[in-house]
């Protein structure tokens, strides 16, 4: 056996084995996200005489998220933001389809100065974010 044989066997015993793929349908698999992002959990438009208020980050990686709410401004996070549901039939459980409640809530233009967001994982962990508008604010 030649030395390059050796070395290549050696690096291949010593390599990770592959790990699962994961589906993202856990907390476990999505908090690492969604705490990375946390101070980008929701976008904020002004489209006319409304604020659009986009929560499209927390949507996209909904499975292992157990329900959410939030509040504008002074108000406590009691709102529930209707989330759709996991769509475990499809090789990507997180895709939107037609019927799924759009991840959007609306307010009057330019009333929204801070969201707070509180999240439930589907583990009982909780997780709360207070976004100032400036930090959200997308032409």
């Amino acid at each position: 056996m030649t030395f390059r044989h050796i070395a290549g066997a050696a690096l291949l015993a010593a390599a990770p084995l592959a790990a699962p793929a994961e589906n993202f349908t856990t907390a476990a698999e999505v908090r690492p996200i969604l705490e990375s992002i946390k101070d980008k959990w929701i976008a904020i438009r002004v489209e006319g005489d409304e604020d659009y208020v986009f929560f499209t980050p927390i949507v996209s990686w909904r499975c292992g998220v157990q329900a959410v709410q939030f509040g504008f401004n002074d108000e406590p996070p009691t709102r529930a933001l209707e989330m759709p549901k996991c769509h475990t039939e499809f090789s990507n459980p997180n895709v939107m389809v037609d019927g799924d409640p759009t991840p959007l809530v609306t307010a009057p233009a330019r009333s929204v100065e801070t969201v707070t967001i509180r999240m439930m994982y589907d583990d009982g962990a909780l997780s709360e974010s207070v976004i100032p508008r400036k930090q959200v604010l997308i032409p």
